[in-house]
């Protein structure tokens, strides 16, 4: 069987294992999902500011396509960093064994250095754009990095993890590609951007689940390990909850168009927070998951998909 993703044995590869193991770093799925953010994203302020989003979409498809190709070059950069920092504990989780490090397919010094060339060459793309989109680009850098690394290592701090997640995947991504067009202080991208904040907070939690035992040993206290499977998934709900709250609240006070496509991630956010609390340990052979960390993707994915699809249909 060919290697699908990260849990897959380098065995089954059609291309060299180390270019695999390269493309791999950047964890595609994810980082591929951001490239799109910027794609839906700009057809999004087409429509509300050009009247057409998708003939605004062609009409600068160029800079649209070299905006996302540089956002999966940054967010592939923190991803790498993550792996190559995380590495001596993925070493010792059974389910990540096929992750190209633990795997020895690649070295933590390769992701490392992998992770700093993608990095300043996405930095040094974005100012190209324009000044407002690289000063992003840097926010996005300085929260990848010092996720990972110390002084700061947000990822070991309860909490606070989230919030630093959700910053750079979630509010700023956004006005981030609004920025490409001289909008970083639109409002309607920053109304957006909270909503997109508060589904990472909530439901980026799903990564935890798999690695709840091998945190604690590692004392890095995530929420999962710091509230418990089920009290957290509870605590999901009710931020996810909100989240529903105050997009209808910017709906009616007039803010946002009426996106009610929106609320269609209820249905696969509503199935995940059940998987959750029915199958808190339950881990895919895809990824080294549980499933519901694919789902919170589909579902981040959808926010920024649903609106430029909405107002397109």
């Amino acid at each position: 069987m060919v290697k699908k993703g990260l849990g897959d044995s380098y065995n089954n590869t059609i291309v060299p294992q180390k270019i695999r193991a390269y493309v791999d770093i950047t964890k595609p799925a994810s980082s591929i999902g951001v490239m799109a953010t910027v794609i839906f994203s700009g057809i999004f302020y087409g429509h509300l500011y050009h009247g057409n989003g998708i003939q605004f979409f062609f009409t600068n498809v160029q800079t649209i396509i070299f905006a996302s190709v540089t956002m999966f070059l940054l967010h592939g950069a923190s991803q790498a960093l993550n792996m190559a920092e995380d590495a001596h504990i993925d070493k010792q989780t059974d389910h990540k064994q096929n992750r190209p490090i633990p795997s020895g397919v690649i070295s933590e010094e390769e992701a490392r250095s992998l992770g700093w060339i993608f990095m300043f060459i996405g930095l040094a793309r974005a100012f190209t754009i324009s000044n407002e989109f690289g000063m992003f680009a840097i926010s996005l850098s300085f929260l990848g990095i010092f996720y990972n690394l110390d002084p700061i290592r947000a990822k070991k701090r309860l909490w606070i993890n989230l919030g630093w997640q959700a910053a750079s995947r979630g509010l700023l991504l956004y006005p981030a590609t609004f920025a490409v067009w001289g909008e970083m202080w639109n409002p309607v991208a920053w109304i957006m951007g909270i909503i997109a904040f508060m589904l990472v907070v909530s439901m980026q939690n799903t990564a935890d689940f798999a690695d709840v035992d091998i945190d604690a040993e590692y004392n890095i206290i995530t929420p999962a390990v710091y509230h418990g499977l089920n009290s957290l998934t509870v605590i999901m709900g009710a931020i996810v909850t909100v989240m529903f709250a105050f997009i209808t609240a910017m709906n009616l006070l007039g803010y946002l168009p009426n996106l009610w496509s929106l609320y269609l991630i209820a249905i696969p956010i509503g199935w995940s927070l059940w998987s959750l609390w029915n199958e808190p340990n339950s881990i895919s052979d895809l990824g080294g998951n549980h499933l519901s960390w694919y789902v919170f993707y589909f579902s981040l994915a959808s926010l920024y998909m649903l609106p430029a699809l909405q107002l397109t249909l």
